[in-house]
């Protein structure tokens, strides 16, 4: 696992902070990383709609991830998926069922993970798992390990249980394209 940890741009913050969070779109899908500015925009506007006002600087720095993650994993195609979320989402402590898989939380609580001495207990207990546990900052680009990988396990981790709190969670997830990837982007909606 390798992480990020980077400052967000005055005005990012200043966008998340003024998005509102039941209307902040979502949408999953499958482009070559030098469409991902064209596919974020039609996420975040809907087909024909204009992009929010100030979400450019959002728009920006998600399509220089997706680009930077490409490179990494050395691929002509991305799945990227945008999701707010408010309710706990994938609770359970899993491994990805892919060789690489890049988080990035932009608002609420970031992705929890264990140390690979802590796996084996997560993976049994669960929601009663009381074992250290670690949390990605906001704002910080993680590269988890998946069980695809040929190298070995992966990262054992999950998403923070938030139901009931208020609280939403504005997530990056960006990929290799799998057999579960949407098909590919037509360039008008996602």
């Amino acid at each position: 696992m390798a992480v990020w940890t980077r400052p967000p741009s005055v005005e990012l913050v200043s966008w998340l902070e003024r998005a509102s969070r039941p209307a902040i779109p979502h949408g999953r899908v499958l482009i070559a990383p030098d469409e991902a500015e064209a596919a974020l925009t039609v996420m975040l506007s809907g087909a024909g709609a204009s992009v929010p006002d100030g979400a450019q600087p959002f728009i920006d720095d998600a399509s220089a991830i997706v680009r930077c993650f490409a490179g990494i994993v050395a691929s002509g195609l991305v799945d990227v998926r945008l999701e707010a979320v408010t309710h706990d989402a994938c609770w359970k402590f899993h491994c990805d069922c892919v060789p690489f898989r890049l988080i990035t939380t932009y608002l609420g609580p970031g992705t929890e993970y264990v140390d690979p001495a802590d796996a084996a207990c997560a993976l049994d207990d669960q929601r009663d798992y009381a074992g250290p546990l670690n949390r990605v900052p906001t704002f910080a680009v993680a590269v988890f390990r998946g069980s695809s990988d040929p190298g070995g396990m992966g990262v054992v981790h999950r998403s923070p249980p938030i139901a009931g709190t208020g609280q939403c969670r504005l997530v990056l997830c960006v990929n290799a394209p799998s057999i579960t990837s949407p098909e590919r982007w037509d360039g008008i909606s996602c």
